[in-house]
């Protein structure tokens, strides 16, 4: 606890002056024309530490006494993050002939593991296939999020490949967002094949609201088409990777984690409780008090 303006506080040294100098003007002050009460005020102690605590209470109050308590905040608005995955049949199959998990799989554990890094990003997800729909709207609750994941499946959202339908989406999940960095992440096994939004709306989308696409192809490259993965992401300042297997995805995500960074440099917050009331509402009994007394002296 500290006074704002303790200088206020040299005023106690001038009531001593005034107590001890003059007397008779101080009491004079407070209630003019009371020379036959002054000698009953004079010998009440009572009165006298009423009119203490008066001052007091006045002084310190007007030192404006405060407590500050630094802090800060756990969620800070980093990024607003928004996680497009390939649901559609052909993520079904497997990375190569020698693995046994499909590609599906494989993504579910390296995508739980990246949102488990994003601390102070809110984050969002969205599955495609046929159709996009939100799974999770963007939310600082990345536990929600992450339990969302496990119950993801091939083929909940059609067979087929909307990636400019999901894209679009994100484009109207994020477009609200007053976060300063806003960041889509695609990863697709294939080429676009159903939906009804064109490519230059999507494109314009992302655009427009500021929203940075990373582009992620999986599998082998002639099942999607780098060419327009990667021209996606450079027109909006991301970048396209390419992940033919299992350890290169992890690569990739652990790339964007590098370049998205989640920790976000914080100023500390300062939280100020003004306690002025306190001696205020002693110093104004105090007054009460002193002038009862000092008109029973006066009755008597």
């Amino acid at each position: 606890m500290h006074f704002e303006y303790p200088w206020v506080l040299t005023l106690f040294l001038l009531f001593l002056f005034c107590e001890r100098k003059c007397p008779l003007r101080l009491e004079l002050l407070y209630f003019p024309h009371i020379d036959n009460i002054v000698r009953h005020a004079k010998s009440t102690s009572l009165l006298q530490a009423f009119k203490w605590m008066a001052w007091s209470g006045l002084i310190l109050a007007l030192a404006s006494p405060v407590m500050t308590k630094e802090f800060t905040p756990s969620t800070a608005m980093g990024r607003d993050m928004v996680l497009i995955v390939d649901a559609s049949r052909s993520m079904d199959e497997g990375f190569s002939l020698i693995e046994s998990e499909n590609k599906f799989e494989t993504l579910k554990k390296v995508l739980k593991n990246f949102i488990e890094k994003r601390k102070n990003d809110r984050l969002g997800l969205i599955v495609f296939g046929e159709y996009a729909y939100i799974a999770s709207p963007v939310t600082f609750d990345h536990e929600l999020v992450a339990a969302m994941v496990p119950y993801l499946e091939v083929g909940m959202a059609g067979e087929k490949t909307a990636i400019y339908d999901a894209l679009a989406m994100a484009a109207r999940l994020l477009k609200d967002s007053d976060a300063k960095t806003k960041v889509a992440v695609l990863l697709t096994d294939g080429r676009n094949t159903a939906g009804k939004i064109p490519l230059q709306v999507a494109r314009k989308l992302l655009k427009q609201y500021g929203i940075r696409l990373y582009t992620i192809g999986i599998g082998r490259s002639h099942d999607y088409d780098p060419v327009l993965l990667k021209s996606l992401a450079d027109a909006t300042g991301g970048r396209f990777f390419s992940a033919s297997d299992p350890k290169t995805l992890e690569k990739v995500y652990a790339e964007i984690d590098r370049l998205e960074p989640s920790e976000v440099k914080q100023q500390p917050v300062t939280e100020t409780t003004y306690l002025y009331s306190y001696p205020l509402f002693v110093a104004a009994m105090s007054l009460l008090f002193y002038l009862f007394f000092l008109n029973r002296s006066e009755v008597a």
